[in-house]
């Protein structure tokens, strides 16, 4: 008899770690919340570049993660943004 397996857990994205910690509180967890004029990600037209350069420089209420993020950082983020549906 084989033992009864716990469900797995779908392995975290990169980025999602970095996207939790940073952006959920204005985001959300699904990217759709919209809190203090953040927008729904999940509708974004902005690709890959603009979204690396929204989230380097910030613009409006969103701020700058050009200095407290790697590049590396910024890119992995920005990834797991673009897969959020």
């Amino acid at each position: 008899m084989l033992p009864l397996l716990a469900p797995a857990t779908p392995p975290e994205l990169p980025g999602q770690a970095i996207f939790q910690k940073n952006c959920v509180r204005c985001h959300g967890a699904n990217g759709k919340r919209g809190l203090n004029g953040a927008h729904d990600l999940t509708k974004s037209n902005l690709n890959e570049f603009g979204r690396t350069y929204l989230v380097t420089n910030g613009m409006g209420k969103m701020p700058a993660f050009g200095k407290k993020l790697t590049p590396a950082q910024v890119q992995q983020v920005v990834a797991y943004s673009l897969t959020l549906k």
